[in-house]
């Protein structure tokens, strides 16, 4: 039983049969929950090229000041628009697919919080169901 179901499964009486459109449900929770955990890695993948990029960005800008000192000359670096240009041309691409990721995942959560919420009480029904025919 997978981890998804197996959340459901305490929610549901000894003995209670579920209907193939449960079950089907089910399996999309499953399935959306699995999903979520592929895009939870991927973000985490792509902070990480991020971070990386950032660091490398910073040394090779302290390495150009640092030669600079080196050979007795005044470091004035890159003014803040050709800064802003190096930082987009950079991460502009790592934090575009940072944005779609975020709002993939802020979608699919919606969507997993409403399935849940059907799931829960269509058990509730099926419990009631079955409590209903066995007290018959």
């Amino acid at each position: 039983m997978s981890r998804a179901a197996k959340g459901f499964a305490r929610l549901i009486n000894p003995g209670v049969v579920l209907n193939p459109e449960l079950n089907q449900k089910l399996a999309a929770f499953e399935a959306m929950s699995a999903k979520r955990s592929e895009l939870d890695r991927e973000l985490g993948r792509l902070r990480k090229k991020q971070d990386e990029t950032e660091d490398n960005l910073a040394e090779a800008l302290a390495e150009d000041e640092f030669q600079c000192n080196l050979r007795g000359q005044q470091y004035t670096g890159p003014n803040e628009e050709e800064l802003l240009e190096i930082l987009r041309s950079h991460l502009g691409g790592v934090i575009n697919k940072l944005a779609n990721k975020y709002e993939r995942l802020v979608y699919l959560d919606a969507d997993i919080r409403k399935l849940k919420g059907t799931i829960e009480k269509a058990i509730a029904v099926a419990n009631e169901e079955s409590a209903a025919a066995a007290s018959m």
